[in-house]
């Protein structure tokens, strides 16, 4: 059985389209999560206006302003950075075990709890948050390095959540395998991560553009349209794991 980009774009339409308001209301719920731990830990009106400004000057000019800062600040900074990227990691995660949850349990046709759902969903949390970690982390290095070699990684990356999912493979055997069947079939995967790649970084540019409307009210529908890409992608290549185990 040959799989075809085709085929995945089909079986990926129907599913969204099927489960769009399950899809939807864990994109605002998650959201909504983002939006509650920023209000938590979000630091000084000066941190603030550094991390905003950092969006639109040069790299030099943002590490003038932090050097100019003084040792608190810099503290202060550091901390707000590691609590946000863990905040970040972890709502993620929270998503991709939801979704990862609710495709499974409807793809083999289970009439499964709610209880029973949040328990398989919240069990495989802490080791799914590590592989988070590790995929993020190798690819933010090849992004530093050159921008296509971190969407070459991101790529051969993108399907080690969904090995692991199986539970047949370590954390490293899950990168190790994404890699190898990536690299097999990258041009299969290549066009859905491309897509929720590029889809990102234009729904990020489009609202970044928009100052009629309050920056809280711009940060959240920004933040459930580019869940929505992730979702969409993630179905995608669930099944195109599914279609590869079967044939």
């Amino acid at each position: 059985m040959m799989i075809t980009l085709k085929e995945l774009r089909y079986d990926t339409q129907c599913f969204f389209y099927k489960q769009i308001s399950t899809i939807f209301f864990l994109s605002i719920f998650i959201t909504c999560i983002n939006v509650l731990i920023d209000m938590l830990i979000k630091p000084e009106m000066h941190i603030i206006s550094i991390i905003e400004k950092s969006n639109f000057i040069s790299t030099n000019r943002l590490l003038e302003s932090i050097n100019n800062m003084n040792f608190d600040e810099k503290k202060q900074l550091l901390k707000y950075s590691i609590l946000k990227t863990i905040a970040l990691l972890m709502n993620k995660t929270f998503f991709l075990s939801s979704l990862i949850t609710l495709i499974s349990s409807l793809s083999k046709n289970k009439k499964e709890s709610i209880i029973s759902l949040i328990y398989s969903c919240f069990f495989s949390l802490p080791s799914l948050f590590i592989l988070n970690f590790m995929i993020t982390f190798i690819a933010q290095l090849g992004y530093l390095l050159l921008f296509i070699l971190g969407i070459f990684l991101t790529i051969i990356l993108s399907l080690s959540p969904i090995i692991f999912h199986f539970k047949k493979h370590s954390l490293i055997d899950s990168i190790r395998l994404s890699m190898y069947i990536s690299c097999k079939n990258i041009r299969i995967i290549a066009p859905g991560v491309l897509f929720w790649i590029f889809g990102k970084l234009m729904l990020t540019v489009l609202f970044s553009n928009i100052y009629i409307v309050n920056k809280n009210i711009i940060f959240f529908i920004l933040n459930i349209n580019i869940n929505i890409l992730y979702a969409i992608l993630i179905i995608f290549l669930f099944r195109f794991y599914m279609l590869l185990i079967r044939c």
